[in-house]
Protein backbone atom coordinates (compact mmCIF):
# COMPACT_ATOMS: atom_id res chain seq x y z
CA UNK A 1 0.00 0.00 0.00
CA UNK A 2 1.41 3.67 -0.53
CA UNK A 3 3.13 5.81 1.16
CA UNK A 4 0.58 6.43 3.10
CA UNK A 5 -1.26 3.36 2.33
CA UNK A 6 1.25 0.86 3.13
CA UNK A 7 -1.42 0.89 4.65
CA UNK A 8 -0.99 4.66 4.89
CA UNK A 9 -0.33 7.48 7.08
CA UNK A 10 -2.59 10.20 8.34
CA UNK A 11 -3.39 12.69 4.99
CA UNK A 12 -0.94 15.92 7.48
CA UNK A 13 2.04 13.66 6.65
CA UNK A 14 0.99 14.01 2.79
CA UNK A 15 3.95 16.92 2.42
CA UNK A 16 6.40 14.99 4.57
CA UNK A 17 6.10 11.61 2.38
CA UNK A 18 6.28 13.59 -0.97
CA UNK A 19 9.76 14.41 0.15
CA UNK A 20 10.85 11.14 1.82
CA UNK A 21 9.00 10.03 -1.80
CA UNK A 22 11.80 11.49 -3.80
CA UNK A 23 14.74 9.40 -1.72
CA UNK A 24 13.01 6.60 -1.60
CA UNK A 25 13.10 6.79 -5.50
CA UNK A 26 17.30 7.10 -5.58
CA UNK A 27 17.11 3.89 -2.61
CA UNK A 28 14.38 1.70 -4.56
CA UNK A 29 14.21 -0.42 -7.74
CA UNK A 30 11.34 0.05 -9.88
CA UNK A 31 8.48 -1.15 -8.48
CA UNK A 32 6.06 -0.64 -10.93
CA UNK A 33 5.68 -3.77 -12.23
CA UNK A 34 5.72 -6.87 -13.98
CA UNK A 35 9.55 -8.56 -15.30
CA UNK A 36 12.62 -7.27 -13.70
CA UNK A 37 16.19 -6.99 -15.07
CA UNK A 38 17.84 -9.85 -13.61
CA UNK A 39 21.25 -9.00 -14.81
CA UNK A 40 22.10 -6.39 -12.12
CA UNK A 41 25.83 -6.41 -11.66
CA UNK A 42 27.40 -8.86 -8.28
CA UNK A 43 28.75 -6.67 -5.04
CA UNK A 44 32.06 -5.27 -5.33
CA UNK A 45 34.00 -2.79 -3.36
CA UNK A 46 32.73 0.38 -3.10
CA UNK A 47 30.54 -1.11 -5.74
CA UNK A 48 26.90 1.13 -6.90
CA UNK A 49 24.25 -1.40 -4.75
CA UNK A 50 22.79 -3.88 -7.38
CA UNK A 51 18.95 -3.26 -8.01
CA UNK A 52 17.99 -6.29 -6.03
CA UNK A 53 20.16 -4.67 -2.99
CA UNK A 54 18.90 -1.82 -2.89
CA UNK A 55 14.81 -3.62 -3.05
CA UNK A 56 16.39 -5.34 0.14
CA UNK A 57 17.17 -1.84 2.07
CA UNK A 58 14.22 0.09 1.13
CA UNK A 59 12.01 -3.26 2.47
CA UNK A 60 13.89 -3.05 5.58
CA UNK A 61 13.46 0.28 5.74
CA UNK A 62 9.49 0.37 5.15
CA UNK A 63 9.04 -2.81 8.02
CA UNK A 64 10.99 -1.20 10.98
CA UNK A 65 9.28 2.51 10.17
CA UNK A 66 12.55 4.62 9.11
CA UNK A 67 11.21 5.20 5.34
CA UNK A 68 7.48 5.71 4.96
CA UNK A 69 6.51 3.41 2.03
CA UNK A 70 4.18 1.32 0.46
CA UNK A 71 5.02 -1.74 2.23
CA UNK A 72 3.06 -4.41 0.20
CA UNK A 73 4.94 -3.44 -3.24
CA UNK A 74 8.12 -3.00 -1.09
CA UNK A 75 7.96 -6.76 0.06
CA UNK A 76 6.92 -7.48 -3.83
CA UNK A 77 9.80 -6.64 -5.38
CA UNK A 78 12.12 -7.73 -2.84
CA UNK A 79 10.57 -10.84 -3.57
CA UNK A 80 11.07 -10.56 -7.28
CA UNK A 81 14.34 -10.33 -7.22
CA UNK A 82 15.47 -12.67 -4.44
CA UNK A 83 17.79 -14.86 -6.73
CA UNK A 84 19.52 -12.11 -7.24
CA UNK A 85 20.95 -11.51 -3.67
CA UNK A 86 24.36 -13.17 -2.53
CA UNK A 87 23.86 -15.38 0.15
CA UNK A 88 24.18 -13.32 2.94
CA UNK A 89 21.73 -10.95 1.54
CA UNK A 90 19.75 -13.55 0.75
CA UNK A 91 19.31 -14.90 4.50
CA UNK A 92 18.47 -11.26 5.17
CA UNK A 93 15.87 -10.93 2.61
CA UNK A 94 14.25 -14.16 3.77
CA UNK A 95 13.85 -12.61 7.11
CA UNK A 96 12.50 -9.63 5.59
CA UNK A 97 9.78 -11.68 3.84
CA UNK A 98 9.30 -14.34 7.00
CA UNK A 99 6.27 -14.97 8.61
CA UNK A 100 5.70 -13.75 12.33
CA UNK A 101 6.16 -17.36 13.45
CA UNK A 102 8.99 -17.58 10.95
CA UNK A 103 11.97 -15.96 12.74
CA UNK A 104 11.31 -12.17 10.95
CA UNK A 105 12.97 -9.30 11.56
CA UNK A 106 9.82 -6.81 12.63
CA UNK A 107 6.82 -8.01 14.16
CA UNK A 108 8.08 -11.47 15.41
CA UNK A 109 5.96 -13.44 17.80
CA UNK A 110 8.87 -14.39 18.90
CA UNK A 111 8.54 -17.07 21.69
CA UNK A 112 4.85 -16.10 22.83
CA UNK A 113 2.44 -18.80 22.03
CA UNK A 114 0.57 -18.56 19.19
CA UNK A 115 -2.90 -18.50 19.08
CA UNK A 116 -4.65 -19.74 15.43
CA UNK A 117 -8.23 -19.76 14.68
CA UNK A 118 -10.03 -20.81 11.25
CA UNK A 119 -13.04 -20.45 9.35
CA UNK A 120 -13.57 -22.84 6.24
CA UNK A 121 -11.80 -20.46 4.19
CA UNK A 122 -8.97 -18.49 5.97
CA UNK A 123 -6.73 -19.12 9.39
CA UNK A 124 -5.73 -15.93 11.89
CA UNK A 125 -3.03 -16.29 14.18
CA UNK A 126 -2.07 -14.05 16.85
CA UNK A 127 -0.28 -13.59 20.35
CA UNK A 128 -1.55 -12.77 23.59
CA UNK A 129 1.73 -11.44 25.28
CA UNK A 130 4.50 -9.90 24.30
CA UNK A 131 4.89 -6.19 22.12
CA UNK A 132 2.71 -8.27 19.27
CA UNK A 133 -0.06 -8.96 21.61
CA UNK A 134 -3.77 -8.60 20.85
CA UNK A 135 -7.10 -10.34 22.43
CA UNK A 136 -8.96 -13.40 21.42
CA UNK A 137 -11.84 -11.15 20.27
CA UNK A 138 -10.45 -8.81 18.46
CA UNK A 139 -9.21 -11.94 16.79
CA UNK A 140 -12.49 -13.15 16.12
CA UNK A 141 -13.79 -10.19 14.42
CA UNK A 142 -10.65 -10.45 12.30
CA UNK A 143 -11.68 -13.92 11.38
CA UNK A 144 -15.03 -12.47 10.49
CA UNK A 145 -13.92 -10.09 8.18
CA UNK A 146 -11.82 -11.66 6.68
CA UNK A 147 -14.07 -14.71 6.12
CA UNK A 148 -17.31 -12.16 4.20
CA UNK A 149 -14.23 -10.67 2.24
CA UNK A 150 -13.04 -13.79 0.93
CA UNK A 151 -16.64 -14.84 0.39
CA UNK A 152 -17.57 -11.67 -1.58
CA UNK A 153 -14.57 -12.05 -4.37
CA UNK A 154 -14.91 -15.71 -4.67
CA UNK A 155 -18.86 -14.72 -5.44
CA UNK A 156 -17.83 -12.14 -7.74
CA UNK A 157 -15.76 -14.86 -9.49
CA UNK A 158 -12.17 -14.26 -8.44
CA UNK A 159 -9.72 -16.64 -7.88
CA UNK A 160 -9.52 -17.66 -4.27
CA UNK A 161 -5.72 -16.98 -2.86
CA UNK A 162 -3.53 -20.26 -3.73
CA UNK A 163 -2.62 -22.90 -1.18
CA UNK A 164 0.28 -22.21 0.71
CA UNK A 165 1.30 -25.67 1.26
CA UNK A 166 0.86 -25.78 4.91
CA UNK A 167 2.81 -22.75 5.86
CA UNK A 168 0.29 -21.75 8.43
CA UNK A 169 -0.77 -25.60 9.52
CA UNK A 170 -2.90 -26.20 7.19
CA UNK A 171 -3.04 -25.11 3.18
CA UNK A 172 -5.44 -22.15 4.02
CA UNK A 173 -4.37 -18.27 3.71
CA UNK A 174 -3.25 -16.76 6.83
CA UNK A 175 -3.54 -13.56 8.04
CA UNK A 176 -1.10 -12.34 11.23
CA UNK A 177 -2.02 -9.89 13.99
CA UNK A 178 1.06 -7.99 15.01
CA UNK A 179 1.96 -4.39 16.37
CA UNK A 180 2.68 -2.44 13.00
CA UNK A 181 0.53 0.90 14.14
CA UNK A 182 3.61 1.67 15.97
CA UNK A 183 5.28 2.08 12.39
CA UNK A 184 2.32 3.79 10.63
CA UNK A 185 1.56 0.60 8.76
CA UNK A 186 -1.99 -0.63 8.49
CA UNK A 187 -1.40 -3.89 6.67
CA UNK A 188 0.33 -5.74 4.43
CA UNK A 189 0.48 -8.89 2.07
CA UNK A 190 3.66 -10.44 1.06
CA UNK A 191 4.75 -13.90 -0.26
CA UNK A 192 7.49 -16.53 1.04
CA UNK A 193 6.79 -19.13 -1.44
CA UNK A 194 10.61 -19.93 -2.49
CA UNK A 195 10.13 -20.65 -6.43
CA UNK A 196 12.47 -19.02 -9.26
CA UNK A 197 11.39 -15.96 -10.90
CA UNK A 198 9.92 -17.28 -13.83
CA UNK A 199 6.64 -18.26 -15.02
CA UNK A 200 4.12 -19.28 -14.03
CA UNK A 201 3.86 -16.10 -11.89
CA UNK A 202 1.68 -16.66 -9.19
CA UNK A 203 2.13 -17.19 -5.68
CA UNK A 204 0.59 -17.97 -2.82
CA UNK A 205 0.05 -15.07 0.14
CA UNK A 206 -0.11 -13.89 4.07
CA UNK A 207 -0.90 -10.92 5.28
CA UNK A 208 -0.26 -9.33 8.46
CA UNK A 209 -3.09 -6.28 10.34
CA UNK A 210 -2.58 -4.14 13.35
CA UNK A 211 -3.57 -5.40 16.01
CA UNK A 212 -6.11 -2.59 17.72
CA UNK A 213 -5.87 0.19 15.15
CA UNK A 214 -5.96 2.91 18.35
CA UNK A 215 -7.12 6.58 17.73
CA UNK A 216 -3.61 7.58 18.81
CA UNK A 217 -1.92 6.04 15.56
CA UNK A 218 -4.96 5.84 13.45
CA UNK A 219 -6.81 9.00 14.23
CA UNK A 220 -8.88 8.87 11.29
CA UNK A 221 -12.32 5.69 10.89
CA UNK A 222 -12.55 3.50 13.74
CA UNK A 223 -10.62 1.23 14.68
CA UNK A 224 -13.19 -1.62 12.76
CA UNK A 225 -13.56 0.23 10.06
CA UNK A 226 -9.92 0.80 9.46
CA UNK A 227 -9.79 -3.37 9.65
CA UNK A 228 -12.28 -3.84 7.68
CA UNK A 229 -11.03 -1.55 4.60
CA UNK A 230 -7.34 -2.78 5.45
CA UNK A 231 -8.51 -6.39 5.02
CA UNK A 232 -10.71 -5.78 1.84
CA UNK A 233 -7.38 -4.04 0.27
CA UNK A 234 -4.60 -6.18 1.58
CA UNK A 235 -6.39 -9.58 0.68
CA UNK A 236 -7.24 -8.21 -2.53
CA UNK A 237 -3.29 -8.13 -3.12
CA UNK A 238 -3.68 -12.29 -1.85
CA UNK A 239 -6.33 -12.82 -4.35
CA UNK A 240 -4.10 -10.54 -7.07
CA UNK A 241 -0.77 -13.06 -6.57
CA UNK A 242 -3.40 -16.02 -7.33
CA UNK A 243 -3.00 -14.52 -10.76
CA UNK A 244 0.29 -12.49 -10.88
CA UNK A 245 2.49 -11.80 -8.48
CA UNK A 246 4.63 -9.82 -10.75
CA UNK A 247 1.94 -7.72 -12.40
CA UNK A 248 2.34 -3.82 -12.78
CA UNK A 249 2.27 -2.09 -9.37
CA UNK A 250 -0.28 0.61 -10.45
CA UNK A 251 -2.72 -1.74 -11.37
CA UNK A 252 -2.33 -3.86 -8.45
CA UNK A 253 -2.70 -0.86 -5.97
CA UNK A 254 -5.57 0.88 -7.83
CA UNK A 255 -7.32 -2.22 -8.13
CA UNK A 256 -7.35 -2.28 -4.14
CA UNK A 257 -7.99 0.75 -3.55
CA UNK A 258 -10.78 0.36 -5.58
CA UNK A 259 -12.40 -2.53 -4.21
CA UNK A 260 -11.97 -0.81 -0.33
CA UNK A 261 -15.07 1.22 -1.34
CA UNK A 262 -17.01 -1.49 -3.42
CA UNK A 263 -17.15 -3.78 0.10
CA UNK A 264 -17.71 -1.02 2.80
CA UNK A 265 -19.18 2.05 1.25
CA UNK A 266 -19.63 4.20 4.17
CA UNK A 267 -16.07 4.21 5.16
CA UNK A 268 -15.15 6.73 2.19
CA UNK A 269 -11.31 5.71 3.54
CA UNK A 270 -9.84 5.44 -0.41
CA UNK A 271 -11.38 9.11 -0.69
CA UNK A 272 -7.97 10.63 0.74
CA UNK A 273 -5.83 9.25 -2.29
CA UNK A 274 -7.98 11.45 -4.74
CA UNK A 275 -5.64 14.47 -3.80
CA UNK A 276 -3.26 12.90 -5.66
CA UNK A 277 -4.95 11.03 -8.75
CA UNK A 278 -6.31 11.53 -12.23
CA UNK A 279 -9.35 13.34 -10.92
CA UNK A 280 -6.59 16.17 -9.37
CA UNK A 281 -3.51 15.94 -11.98
CA UNK A 282 -4.94 15.24 -14.85
CA UNK A 283 -1.85 16.13 -16.49
CA UNK A 284 0.67 13.25 -15.08
CA UNK A 285 -0.01 9.70 -16.90
CA UNK A 286 -2.00 7.30 -15.47
CA UNK A 287 -0.42 4.30 -15.25
CA UNK A 288 2.83 5.76 -13.08
CA UNK A 289 3.39 4.00 -10.02
CA UNK A 290 4.62 7.06 -7.72
CA UNK A 291 6.43 6.23 -4.68
CA UNK A 292 6.42 9.84 -3.99
CA UNK A 293 3.14 10.77 -3.60
CA UNK A 294 1.33 7.12 -3.76
CA UNK A 295 -0.63 8.85 -7.23
CA UNK A 296 -1.27 5.08 -8.53
CA UNK A 297 -3.84 4.53 -5.03
CA UNK A 298 -5.92 7.48 -6.54
CA UNK A 299 -5.87 5.80 -9.86
CA UNK A 300 -8.79 3.93 -8.20
CA UNK A 301 -11.26 6.58 -9.61
CA UNK A 302 -10.93 5.16 -13.22
CA UNK A 303 -11.97 1.49 -12.12
CA UNK A 304 -15.02 3.01 -10.24
CA UNK A 305 -15.53 5.33 -13.71
CA UNK A 306 -15.33 2.01 -15.40
CA UNK A 307 -18.05 0.30 -12.52
CA UNK A 308 -20.22 2.63 -13.02
CA UNK A 309 -20.15 2.89 -16.80
CA UNK A 310 -20.12 -0.93 -17.37
CA UNK A 311 -22.48 -1.41 -14.39
CA UNK A 312 -22.78 -5.71 -15.27
CA UNK A 313 -22.10 -7.19 -12.05
CA UNK A 314 -21.53 -10.74 -10.03
CA UNK A 315 -21.60 -11.15 -6.33
CA UNK A 316 -22.48 -7.07 -5.87
CA UNK A 317 -18.91 -6.21 -7.69
CA UNK A 318 -18.27 -4.96 -11.23
CA UNK A 319 -17.94 -7.41 -13.74
CA UNK A 320 -15.58 -4.99 -15.94
CA UNK A 321 -12.45 -5.13 -12.85
CA UNK A 322 -12.40 -8.75 -12.78
CA UNK A 323 -12.21 -8.95 -16.47
CA UNK A 324 -9.25 -6.95 -16.46
CA UNK A 325 -7.48 -8.89 -13.78
CA UNK A 326 -8.40 -12.38 -15.42
CA UNK A 327 -6.65 -10.78 -18.83
CA UNK A 328 -3.67 -9.99 -16.99
CA UNK A 329 -3.75 -13.79 -15.71
CA UNK A 330 0.35 -15.16 -15.19
CA UNK A 331 -0.34 -18.58 -13.43
CA UNK A 332 0.06 -22.07 -15.30
CA UNK A 333 -3.66 -22.05 -16.45
CA UNK A 334 -3.50 -18.78 -17.76
CA UNK A 335 -4.46 -18.63 -21.89
CA UNK A 336 -3.52 -14.95 -21.89
CA UNK A 337 -0.73 -12.82 -19.73
CA UNK A 338 -1.43 -9.45 -20.87
CA UNK A 339 0.63 -6.52 -18.68
CA UNK A 340 -1.60 -3.60 -17.32
CA UNK A 341 -2.94 -1.59 -20.02
CA UNK A 342 -3.27 -4.31 -22.41
CA UNK A 343 -5.79 -6.06 -19.98
CA UNK A 344 -7.69 -2.63 -20.06
CA UNK A 345 -7.61 -2.48 -23.60
CA UNK A 346 -8.73 -5.71 -24.60
CA UNK A 347 -11.85 -6.06 -22.17
CA UNK A 348 -12.90 -2.67 -23.27
CA UNK A 349 -12.87 -3.54 -26.74
CA UNK A 350 -14.83 -6.69 -25.65
CA UNK A 351 -17.36 -4.14 -24.80
CA UNK A 352 -17.33 -2.31 -28.03
CA UNK A 353 -15.32 0.25 -27.46
CA UNK A 354 -11.86 1.11 -27.27
CA UNK A 355 -9.23 2.34 -24.49
CA UNK A 356 -8.76 5.49 -26.12
CA UNK A 357 -12.24 6.50 -26.46
CA UNK A 358 -12.75 6.16 -22.29
CA UNK A 359 -9.68 7.30 -21.50
CA UNK A 360 -10.92 10.63 -23.15
CA UNK A 361 -14.37 10.21 -21.73
CA UNK A 362 -12.76 10.00 -18.43
CA UNK A 363 -10.63 12.87 -18.52
CA UNK A 364 -13.72 15.19 -19.46
CA UNK A 365 -16.34 13.10 -17.28
CA UNK A 366 -14.16 14.18 -14.40
CA UNK A 367 -14.66 17.66 -15.03
CA UNK A 368 -17.77 17.14 -13.51
CA UNK A 369 -17.57 14.55 -11.08
CA UNK A 370 -21.04 15.35 -9.29
CA UNK A 371 -22.94 14.35 -12.79
CA UNK A 372 -20.99 11.86 -13.37
CA UNK A 373 -19.96 9.21 -10.28
CA UNK A 374 -22.57 7.88 -7.82
CA UNK A 375 -20.50 10.01 -4.84
CA UNK A 376 -19.55 12.69 -6.84
CA UNK A 377 -20.73 15.24 -4.47
CA UNK A 378 -17.38 14.51 -2.21
CA UNK A 379 -15.16 14.63 -5.30
CA UNK A 380 -13.10 17.72 -6.39
CA UNK A 381 -13.45 17.94 -9.90
CA UNK A 382 -9.95 18.28 -12.59
CA UNK A 383 -8.36 21.47 -12.88
CA UNK A 384 -8.49 22.82 -15.76
CA UNK A 385 -5.37 23.43 -18.09
CA UNK A 386 -6.53 27.48 -18.60
CA UNK A 387 -9.20 30.10 -19.52
CA UNK A 388 -10.40 31.74 -22.65
CA UNK A 389 -12.51 34.63 -23.10
CA UNK A 390 -13.93 34.64 -26.58
CA UNK A 391 -14.85 38.00 -28.34
CA UNK A 392 -14.96 38.01 -31.86
CA UNK A 393 -10.37 37.21 -32.11
CA UNK A 394 -8.82 34.12 -32.34
CA UNK A 395 -6.99 32.27 -29.60
CA UNK A 396 -4.65 29.61 -29.89
CA UNK A 397 -3.24 27.24 -26.75
CA UNK A 398 -0.91 24.75 -26.95
CA UNK A 399 0.03 21.72 -24.41
CA UNK A 400 2.51 19.05 -24.43
CA UNK A 401 0.98 15.45 -23.13
CA UNK A 402 2.74 12.45 -22.28
CA UNK A 403 0.63 9.00 -22.23
CA UNK A 404 -2.55 8.50 -20.69
CA UNK A 405 -2.75 12.24 -19.46
CA UNK A 406 -5.50 15.14 -20.83
CA UNK A 407 -5.64 19.30 -20.87
CA UNK A 408 -8.90 21.02 -20.64
CA UNK A 409 -9.47 24.18 -21.21
CA UNK A 410 -12.55 26.67 -20.43
CA UNK A 411 -13.81 28.79 -23.51
CA UNK A 412 -16.48 31.46 -22.20
CA UNK A 413 -18.94 33.54 -24.57
CA UNK A 414 -17.22 37.48 -24.22
CA UNK A 415 -20.00 40.16 -23.99
CA UNK A 416 -20.03 40.71 -27.57
CA UNK A 417 -21.30 37.22 -28.35
CA UNK A 418 -24.86 38.35 -27.45
CA UNK A 419 -26.88 37.33 -30.35
CA UNK A 420 -28.33 33.93 -31.07
CA UNK A 421 -26.39 32.63 -34.27
CA UNK A 422 -22.94 32.77 -32.50
CA UNK A 423 -21.34 29.67 -32.60
CA UNK A 424 -17.59 28.36 -31.43
CA UNK A 425 -15.35 26.38 -33.78
CA UNK A 426 -12.87 24.66 -32.79
CA UNK A 427 -9.98 24.20 -34.54
CA UNK A 428 -7.47 20.90 -33.74
CA UNK A 429 -3.84 20.36 -34.61
CA UNK A 430 -2.58 17.42 -32.89
CA UNK A 431 -0.38 14.48 -33.09
CA UNK A 432 -1.37 11.76 -35.49
CA UNK A 433 -4.25 9.49 -34.00
CA UNK A 434 -2.55 6.46 -34.12
CA UNK A 435 -0.30 8.45 -31.70
CA UNK A 436 -3.57 8.39 -29.37
CA UNK A 437 -4.67 11.89 -30.00
CA UNK A 438 -8.66 12.43 -28.76
CA UNK A 439 -10.73 15.46 -28.08
CA UNK A 440 -14.01 16.26 -27.25
CA UNK A 441 -16.32 19.40 -26.47
CA UNK A 442 -18.45 19.68 -23.48
CA UNK A 443 -20.79 22.46 -23.76
CA UNK A 444 -22.31 23.96 -20.06
CA UNK A 445 -25.76 25.37 -21.23
CA UNK A 446 -27.41 28.14 -18.55
CA UNK A 447 -30.38 25.68 -17.77
CA UNK A 448 -27.90 23.50 -16.29
CA UNK A 449 -27.13 20.57 -18.86
CA UNK A 450 -24.22 19.38 -20.82
CA UNK A 451 -24.10 18.42 -23.95
CA UNK A 452 -20.59 16.60 -24.89
CA UNK A 453 -19.76 16.11 -28.54
CA UNK A 454 -16.63 13.99 -29.78
CA UNK A 455 -14.13 16.34 -32.55
CA UNK A 456 -13.58 13.49 -35.20
CA UNK A 457 -9.99 14.47 -36.15
CA UNK A 458 -8.15 12.95 -39.39
CA UNK A 459 -5.01 10.53 -39.49
CA UNK A 460 -2.57 13.35 -39.21
CA UNK A 461 -4.54 14.74 -35.96
CA UNK A 462 -6.44 17.70 -37.38
CA UNK A 463 -10.07 18.52 -36.59
CA UNK A 464 -12.27 20.95 -36.32
CA UNK A 465 -16.00 21.41 -34.90
CA UNK A 466 -18.47 24.16 -34.40
CA UNK A 467 -20.90 24.46 -31.36
CA UNK A 468 -23.63 26.37 -30.00
CA UNK A 469 -22.05 29.97 -28.30
CA UNK A 470 -24.59 32.01 -27.71
CA UNK A 471 -23.93 34.47 -24.53
CA UNK A 472 -27.86 33.77 -23.96
CA UNK A 473 -28.32 29.92 -23.96
CA UNK A 474 -24.40 29.03 -23.19
CA UNK A 475 -22.25 29.32 -19.82
CA UNK A 476 -19.31 28.01 -21.53
CA UNK A 477 -17.36 24.97 -23.56
CA UNK A 478 -14.59 23.15 -22.19
CA UNK A 479 -12.52 21.34 -24.71
CA UNK A 480 -10.66 18.18 -23.31
CA UNK A 481 -7.80 17.40 -25.28
CA UNK A 482 -6.29 13.96 -24.41
CA UNK A 483 -3.40 11.93 -25.38
CA UNK A 484 -4.81 8.45 -24.86
CA UNK A 485 -1.89 6.31 -26.25
CA UNK A 486 -1.07 2.97 -24.68
CA UNK A 487 2.11 2.04 -26.84
CA UNK A 488 4.93 0.73 -25.14
CA UNK A 489 8.55 -0.42 -25.87
CA UNK A 490 8.38 -2.74 -22.35
CA UNK A 491 10.40 -4.35 -19.86
CA UNK A 492 12.90 -0.98 -19.58
CA UNK A 493 12.87 -0.79 -15.93
CA UNK A 494 10.27 2.54 -15.67
CA UNK A 495 7.39 3.05 -13.41
CA UNK A 496 4.98 2.38 -16.25
CA UNK A 497 2.85 -0.29 -17.94
CA UNK A 498 5.51 -3.29 -18.20
CA UNK A 499 8.44 -1.67 -17.00
CA UNK A 500 8.01 0.07 -20.72
CA UNK A 501 9.18 3.64 -22.19
CA UNK A 502 5.81 5.11 -23.49
CA UNK A 503 5.94 5.74 -27.36
CA UNK A 504 4.06 8.95 -27.46
CA UNK A 505 5.08 11.30 -24.59
CA UNK A 506 5.55 14.76 -24.70
CA UNK A 507 3.24 15.13 -27.83
CA UNK A 508 2.52 18.60 -28.72
CA UNK A 509 -1.07 19.62 -28.97
CA UNK A 510 -3.01 22.84 -30.26
CA UNK A 511 -6.03 23.97 -30.32
CA UNK A 512 -7.83 27.57 -32.01
CA UNK A 513 -10.81 28.90 -30.86
CA UNK A 514 -12.49 31.50 -33.30
CA UNK A 515 -16.06 32.77 -31.97
CA UNK A 516 -17.82 32.95 -35.89
CA UNK A 517 -21.88 33.02 -37.26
Amino acid sequence: MPPFRARRAPLPLLALLALVGLLATLLSAPSATARPDTTGPGKAAGATPSAAERALTRAQRVLDGSLRGDATLALRDLALRLDELDAGDRVAAQRVLARPTGGKDEDSYGNNPVSSRCSDVVCVHWVQSGPEATTAGYAQTTLDTATAVHRRYVAAGYKAPKPDAGKGGNSLPDIYIANIGDRRLYGYCTTDEKRPFKAPWDRYAYCVVDNDYQASEFPTNTPLENLQVTIAHEYFHAVQYAYDFAEDGWLLEATAAWVEDELYDSVDDNRQYLAASPLRQPRKSMDQFDPATGYHYGVWIFFRYLGERFPASQGGLPTIVRDIVRRADGSGSARKDQYSWQAVSSVLRARKTTPEKIFTAFSAANRRPVKTYSEGAGYRKAPLAGKVQLAKRQVTRQVRLSHLSSATYRVTPGRALKGPKWKLRVSLDMAPTYRGSQAVITLYLKNGTQRVTTVKLNKQGDGRKAVAFARGKVSWAEVTLANASGRFACWKQTYFSCQGVAKDDRLQQRVTFRAVK
